[in-house]
């Protein structure tokens, strides 16, 4: 089944087929998935930002926009026929959206889609970048696989740079598709994210940290961040010792420290 659906004005194109408990090839675009976390691999560096269901809006034009359901008791969403309160059947669609802030420089590497499915790609999950002038980029698409309440991941990193987030809105479409099995519900989605230190300039801020000196990178990032301008006499100062008191306005600085008083 090939589908075109409306993004906040825009067309995100995502290629449906037919969902069967017994298929095991992905009848939608879509990354390889696995039920294993990613910080099985020791990426204990990661920020993960949850977007409950409850935070999802349906398409406005969507026929079961008003029976969008939630479970008080998993906190999970599905949808019910208009009138009949049955589960969506063979073919009926439904579509979710909501947007994630996710900060600029940040490396995305993994979706995860927390479902309760009895049918192989139940639900689907595509994180589309939208840019200023209505171009979009889909960073990335996963698929629920069979079981009770558990998460999908995509199983290699996704390592897409999100390097400004100006101008941009990371929109999550989330859809569920109809079976003729049973209820299919939906809890959240994950997204997993690491920051990284921004790549060095051609030139060299101050001369006792050239270009080919080992913390060059790190110490432009400082100066460019607002962090440190050195002595003043031009010189950073690489190789001499750090007081208490300068560590104290790196790490303020840095941390960007601050509290109501």
């Amino acid at each position: 089944m090939d589908w075109r659906r409306p993004v906040f004005g825009l067309i995100v194109a995502i290629s449906m087929g037919a969902v069967s408990a017994a298929a095991e090839t992905n009848p939608r675009r879509g990354l390889p998935t696995t039920r294993q976390a990613p910080d099985e691999f020791g990426t204990q560096d990661y920020s993960v930002t949850v977007i409950p269901a409850g935070a999802f809006l349906p398409r406005a034009n969507n026929s079961f926009a008003s029976t969008y359901f939630i479970d008080t008791a998993t906190f999970g969403v599905s949808f019910y026929s208009p009138g009949v309160f049955v589960c969506l059947g063979p073919g009926e669609l439904a579509d979710l959206y909501a947007t994630a802030d996710i900060p600029s420089g940040a490396i995305i590497d993994f979706i995860g889609l927390e479902t309760d499915t009895p049918v192989f790609a139940a639900w689907g999950v595509d994180l589309v970048l939208v840019g200023r002038y209505n171009g979009q980029t889909v960073i990335g698409s996963v698929n629920s696989t069979v079981h009770g309440w558990d998460t999908d991941y995509n199983v290699a990193p996704l390592g897409f740079e999100l390097t400004r987030n100006v101008h941009n809105a990371l929109v999550v479409h989330v859809q569920e598709a109809g079976n003729d099995q049973a209820c299919a519900y939906f809890g959240w989605v994950e997204i997993w994210w690491h920051r990284q230190v921004s790549p060095p300039p051609a030139t060299a801020t101050f001369p006792d940290v050239p270009t080919d000196h080992p913390f060059f990178q790190f110490v432009e990032a400082l100066y460019a961040s607002g962090i440190t301008a050195g002595y003043g006499n031009g010189n950073f100062g690489v190789n001499d010792p750090i007081t208490r008191g300068q560590m104290a306005v790196f790490l303020a600085k840095a941390l960007g420290l601050h509290w109501p008083y």
